[in-house]
């Protein structure tokens, strides 16, 4: 999943067409956590970026996603 940061705020990129320094994420919240950990959005956006902020767009958007992909499958 790919994700924008814009200098304002994390937007989730699902049309992969947003301006702004980009970063990918796999749609797992084990792989948001790590990152989490280990300050990767701080060094991807170059900037630090507040995390219960990071943790609602991404959570939201992973919830979205595997709701989706739920949804297919049934």
């Amino acid at each position: 999943m790919r994700f924008t940061f814009d200098g304002v705020r994390v937007t989730a990129d699902t049309g992969l067409k947003n301006d702004g320094r980009g970063f990918y994420l796999c749609a797992d919240k084990g792989c948001m956590e790590t990152a989490l950990k280990r300050k990767a959005f701080n060094r991807v956006c170059r900037q630090n970026i507040d995390t219960e902020e990071i943790k609602r767009v991404i959570g939201q958007a992973l919830d979205n996603f595997q709701g989706g992909t739920d949804a297919k499958e049934s």
